[in-house]
């Protein structure tokens, strides 16, 4: 739990935008919630994907959910208006301990050196996040 909280804080992503870009959270972990923060952060495509995988119908053309009162549509689409083409993300270590050079080194060179040094990837954590999440999410991004 120590190397959780040590590489959580040690970890840092700096994401550069041209436009100021909010990232919607949920408080809890209802699936409505979590359909109404991949709604704003992802598209209303990735929302009604996910309500699928649960047995849950979203329909493009008529209400289905609310999100803090506000219709689950039109919040993919003020985040589609509001986000900018491309945002650049740059990946750093603040620090040198092991884990944090074995999320760095699973970025640059991929897990399988990671896997030979540590055996289990399920018990490494970049960033609060499982290694494999990790390097899915920023392997495209600058070192």
């Amino acid at each position: 739990m120590k190397t959780q909280l040590l590489l959580a804080a040690s970890l840092f992503v700096s994401v550069t935008a041209s436009a100021q870009s909010n990232a919607y959270y949920s408080k809890d972990k209802k699936l409505e919630s979590n359909l109404c923060v991949v709604s704003a952060n992802e598209g209303f495509s990735a929302a009604r994907k996910m309500a699928a995988k649960h047995g849950i119908y979203l329909s493009r053309y008529s209400k289905s959910i609310l999100c803090n009162g506000q219709d689950i549509r039109d919040i993919a689409k003020e985040q589609t208006a509001v986000q900018p083409a491309a945002s650049k993300v740059e990946i750093f270590a603040k620090d040198t301990h092991q884990e944090t050079q074995l999320c760095i080194t699973a970025l640059k060179q991929g897990l399988q050196p990671v896997r030979k040094q540590i055996g289990n990837l399920n018990t490494l954590k970049c960033n609060g996040q499982n290694v494999t999440d990790f390097v899915k999410r920023y392997q495209n991004a600058a070192i």
